[in-house]
């Protein structure tokens, strides 16, 4: 709520600030001259038509769609969810191939992501049964939301680690951790690197 309300601040003062400074009007089509044709008698004109736009009516919509697609974000993003734990991570492993993965204990969840399983509601790392491996899910439902970013970067750091291990000679894992998903919605969090990333971020979405 404090994001939002800094945003809108700031575009308001935008908007003030571009108030201030254009108030002169910009044409857009400025005097289309008319023109006669003349046929059997008949003569027909064009007048000159001019419309114009003010600088600060654009201002205004820009800013208009601006605040109507973050508080869509902002909103949606947060959205508290009651979707039960178990349920959520069959929906995303539906279409995963787990045989390349093994669970990871309480123990490797703090070696690889630096997340204390306690402070969650919930959390389950599949992890790559080998090191040429780069399949890998971890789920999180947080018990708070102010713990979003937390999460958020764990989840980068540990992508990007990743991704460092295999530049220069795992062609397709890193091909693979490229297109991997980490969405954080409400008080629920995914990170998933698999062949079909895009359709399991999806079917987080749809059970939440």
């Amino acid at each position: 709520m404090v994001q939002v309300v800094l945003v809108l601040t700031a575009l308001i003062s935008a908007q003030l600030t571009l108030q201030n400074a254009f108030r002169q009007e910009i044409p857009i089509w400025d005097s289309y001259k008319g023109f006669s044709i003349e046929d059997k008698g008949f003569s027909i004109g064009m007048k000159t038509k001019s419309i114009r736009l003010t600088a600060l009516e654009i201002v205004k919509w820009i800013l208009v769609v601006l605040i109507v697609v973050f508080l869509v974000h902002s909103f949606t993003g947060n959205r508290i969810s009651k979707a039960d734990f178990d349920t959520v991570w069959d929906a995303v492993t539906a279409d995963a191939d787990m045989s390349k993965m093994q669970e990871g204990s309480n123990q490797m969840i703090r070696r690889l992501y630096g997340l204390d399983p306690a402070r969650f509601d919930g959390i389950r790392l599949y992890y790559p049964k080998t090191n040429m491996g780069a399949e890998e899910i971890l789920l999180v439902r947080l018990k708070d939301t102010g713990d979003q970013e937390m999460v958020r970067s764990a989840m980068e750091s540990r992508k990007k680690t990743q991704m460092n291990n295999f530049n220069g000679y795992g062609t397709y894992q890193y091909a693979m951790l490229e297109k991997s998903i980490i969405s954080i919605r409400g008080n629920y969090a995914l990170f998933v690197s698999a062949d079909k990333a895009g359709e399991i971020g999806q079917e987080f979405e749809n059970a939440l």
